[in-house]
């Protein structure tokens, strides 16, 4: 064993077996007047909540007894490792605020009456619906820990840039580098939840035993399906298909998607611009292990360490965040390296890194979906000596870990119609993620223009730059002058402050 794999065990071994530390669940609600929540101006002008701090009632202890005895006590002692690695001189708790509107949210700012005066609060806290049943079904435990990871983030890469996408984020949905990371971040702790929780009629939904009819159909219910089965079975690197529609809303179809294509895989950007494929990855790197709370902190903690540093690092909006992550993780914890690096390429099937292995992955598929035994297992051995040689050459190489992705080129775009989520008919369209249905939201681009600059990027590579995009795609100078004066109207409006 190398010193550094000694050490690494060696601090490992140390930190299962000593007592963890956990946060505090400090518990908010709003200050009512009129029977509507109170919101006052933080020092930056922008609107917080009032709030009080609760300390009894029924609903108080059922939100302690889960902090106690339920898996938010892992996510309590993961805050307590993240404060304390983001170098927090005092803990703080971990703020959960009963909303009494539309939760769902990591927020930071709020305004705490206590004996009779208001003070400021710059702290993170988790803004939620909170009642008896969410409590009791298990979706409080997963969905205040699926917002917990933003809070995470928030506290070690504050620094991690807004991203150009409009795309109302889900775990189906393409949407930008940072998008993707801090949303795929957050939902892979719902299937460490998911994993983990000794909740009962959790258990059964995940099973699928207490299914009932229509419900399953909404937006939210299929995304939060997709969020577990999806990233167990690494559905989000396959291509979406279509459902079929009125071409105004062909925009939502494609976004929205869950039909997977089983034998076509996306490309190495859009994997990386997805939520759904960076909460895979996450899921696998870190989920696997020993489940107790100490040995959960001991894994996360080492990544952490690595996010905390990210102040010195160069992260612009167009940054593969996750690879970057991957990069320093590894100079930080070189003894893992290899086996993270192996999950990415395993997972992506060498998107990210060549153009052959997934051309290869998709000929097998095309085989296997239909039953060929022979021409799938003809694949099959090929295939495997494929990656095993890119494994080699990415360890030799690191930087051939991102040799397929291209510059993000993104224009502003209409829709037909407003769509459902959407605050207007304007899109972001960057075009080496975009499919069909996004291009032809873009000035001058028909079904047949987009089918052939499609077919080009897959067959070529990405695109260089816009007027590499109107070569390729047969276009003229006016409809080339007019993607131009798209891209920078989108500059104009700017980056996307989801956050």
């Amino acid at each position: 064993m190398s010193k550094t794999m000694a050490w690494c065990a060696g601090g490992l071994l140390a930190l299962a077996m000593s007592p963890v530390a956990a946060a505090e669940l400090g518990v908010l609600a709003p200050v009512l007047a009129d029977g509507q929540p109170q919101v006052q101006a933080d020092p930056a002008g922008r609107p917080a909540p009032v709030v009080t701090r609760v300390t009894s009632g029924a609903l108080y202890e059922q939100v302690q007894r889960e902090a106690r005895d339920g898996f938010v006590a892992t996510v309590l002692a993961l805050d307590e490792s993240a404060q304390r690695i983001a170098g927090a001189r005092t803990r703080v708790p971990t703020w959960l605020y009963l909303s009494a509107e539309d939760g769902g949210f990591a927020r930071r700012g709020f305004w705490l009456e206590e004996n009779g005066r208001r003070r400021f609060v710059d702290e993170l806290f988790v803004d939620l619906v909170v009642d008896a049943d969410i409590v009791a079904d298990g979706g409080f435990e997963e969905i205040f820990t699926h917002e917990m990871g933003h809070v995470f983030l928030r506290r070690l890469m504050p620094g991690l840039p807004y991203g150009w996408s409009r795309t109302p984020h889900s775990s189906m949905s393409v949407t930008d580098y940072p998008t993707a990371f801090d949303e795929g971040f957050a939902t892979h702790f719902q299937g460490l939840v998911r994993r983990y929780s000794r909740n009962p009629r959790l258990e059964n939904l995940t099973l699928g035993l207490d299914a009932k009819p229509f419900v399953p159909f909404w937006l939210s219910n299929l995304d939060r399906a997709g969020r577990i089965d999806g990233v167990r079975r690494n559905l989000f690197v396959q291509q979406q298909l279509v459902p079929s529609g009125s071409d105004a809303e062909a925009w939502s179809r494609a976004n929205e998607s869950t039909a997977f294509d089983m034998a076509r895989l996306k490309n190495g950007q859009q994997m990386m611009s997805s939520e759904g494929v960076i909460a895979t990855l996450f899921y696998r790197w870190l989920v696997p292990g020993e489940g107790s709370r100490e040995a959960i902190v001991a894994r996360y903690s080492q990544l952490f360490r690595t996010l905390a540093r990210s102040d010195g690092w160069t992260i612009r909006s167009d940054s593969p965040v996750f690879l970057d992550v991957v990069d320093h993780y590894c100079a930080d914890v070189p003894a893992d390296c290899a086996r993270v690096r192996g999950v990415v390429l395993d997972t992506t099937y060498g998107a990210t890194a060549d153009a052959a292995m997934p051309r290869a992955t998709e000929a097998m598929a095309e085989r296997g979906r239909i039953g060929d035994m022979a021409g799938f297992i003809a694949g099959l051995k090929p295939a495997r000596a494929q990656m095993a040689q890119l494994q080699a050459r990415v360890a030799q190489q690191p930087a051939l870990l991102r040799a397929t992705l291209g510059p993000d080129l993104w224009l502003l775009g209409r829709t037909p119609v407003k769509l459902p989520g959407m605050p207007s008919q304007d899109v972001a369209v960057n075009l080496n993620t975009a499919e069909a249905e996004q291009l032809r939201t873009l000035p001058g681009i028909d079904a047949a223009i987009a089918q052939r600059a499609l077919l080009s990027r897959r067959e070529e590579g990405v695109f260089a730059d816009v007027a590499d995009f109107a070569r390729r795609a047969g276009l003229d100078a006016a409809q080339r002058a007019a993607l131009e004066s798209a891209a920078r109207a989108l500059e104009k409006d700017g980056l996307n402050e989801r956050r």
